[in-house]
């Protein structure tokens, strides 16, 4: 198989994105940039690989000379045939392996000694002992910069195939949705219906997810994050979905709630809360509205319905490529005064989650979006009414 014969998108269009990084390390006056980040990889490359865990990066050059990945023998052919790559460099395993002494030889070959250069910092792809291997090896022969989200900035408005990438995973997710509440009933596993999601999705054509979704039954649904252990659903019961859907790395999600037996009172109305309030955040993603106006309208939803105590700190954030260990493309995130400017081209979860403590009672929903020239574009559908399971 020649190189960079399973590129997820045409060539044209990453060496396009790679001229825009380019550019901007050109007008940030820094000769090249260090990218750990798998996301930014596979955005700027094609290169899809689970072997960020270990020690990889690219130099990017500002001028237009070819990209050096540094990696270990097992990508190699991974990187040679899913990216634009050409130059890749083997580090090898060791007891006295440092791969940032390799990293600082690629370097010197570029010319960079004594140069500005950025290094890409907020990403799993460089863990703390990582990051200190190549201060240790770099400080004083050039100058590391913060890389200040460069790549993940480029990588918030989206171009028209990776729009159409998210549409098929918003159809997988919707799919995955209804088989979900079709197998719903007391009985059985909540850890099942997790078994149908996945199922589901994959026989769909999705990728496995980079994160572990959310099904937490019982009084555990007033979480925001999963558990470990299953749990078995009762006739009178509740049960909090949150879940991602990956095709080719790009993440749509959903979140919703389905309530078994008799539905109280308080909760319809944590429900009704929730959807109203929901709607009117969608409402407000249009073109230059802030991400922190909507968090204002989603504190304002819940305060005035008297649920202060519940909301959270964030309400969504922006989805787009994930690899493990999250599904979370951040930031930026929508909370209090974020200043990010909504635009067309933007994809964004929305969530408005109410899990009550005092009485053990939750709720909680949530879609994925497309900013568009006016009104958003929902990439994911929630059923017209509250499931319930009688």
């Amino acid at each position: 198989m020649k190189p960079g014969a399973t590129l997820p998108f045409s060539r044209e269009e990453h060496l396009g994105r790679q001229a825009r990084l380019r550019e901007a390390l050109a007008a940030r006056g820094v000769d090249a940039m260090l990218v750990f980040s798998q996301e930014s990889l596979y955005w700027l490359t094609g290169y899809d690989t689970g072997g960020f865990v270990f020690f990889q990066c690219a130099v990017v050059t500002a001028d237009a000379r070819p990209i050096v990945l540094l990696t270990r023998r097992p990508d190699l052919l991974q990187a040679r045939q899913t990216s634009t790559i050409e130059d890749i460099r083997i580090w090898w395993d060791a007891d006295d392996a440092n791969p940032a002494e390799d990293l600082r030889a690629i370097l010197a070959e570029l010319g960079l000694k004594g140069r500005r250069v950025a290094i890409e910092l907020n990403t799993h792809g460089l863990t703390g002992w990582n990051l200190w291997r190549c201060q240790q090896s770099l400080d004083g022969w050039c100058t590391l910069e913060n890389d200040g989200h460069l790549i993940r900035k480029l990588r918030l408005i989206k171009s028209g195939t990776e729009i159409a990438v998210m549409r098929k995973a918003g159809e997988i997710c919707d799919r995955a949705l209804d088989r979900v509440i079709a197998k719903a009933r007391p009985g059985i596993l909540d850890g099942e219906l997790k078994a149908e999601y996945l199922a589901s999705i994959l026989g769909d054509g999705a990728d496995m997810p980079p994160n572990a979704p959310l099904f937490n039954s019982g009084e555990r649904a007033v979480y925001g994050r999963g558990v470990a252990t299953a749990r078995r659903l009762l006739a009178q019961d509740q049960i909090l979905v949150e879940y991602p859907v990956p095709y080719r790395h790009y993440n749509v999600k959903t979140e919703w709630t389905i309530v078994f037996g008799e539905v109280p009172d308080r909760q319809r109305r944590m429900y009704d809360v929730g959807r109203e309030t929901l709607a009117a955040m969608t409402e407000l993603a249009r073109p230059g509205t802030t991400l922190g106006e909507i968090f204002d309208c989603y504190a304002r939803g819940l305060d005035d319905a008297g649920y202060r105590a519940a909301r959270y700190g964030a309400t969504g954030y922006s989805v787009g490529i994930s690899f493990a260990p999250t599904s979370m493309d951040v930031p930026p995130m929508i909370y209090s005064g974020c200043a990010t400017v909504c635009e067309p081209g933007m994809t964004l979860f929305y969530h408005v989650m109410n899990g009550d403590g005092d009485s053990g009672l939750a709720m909680g929903v949530g879609h994925t979006l497309l900013v568009t020239e006016s009104a958003p574009e929902l990439l994911t559908g929630l059923p017209s009414d509250l499931t319930v399971i009688t």
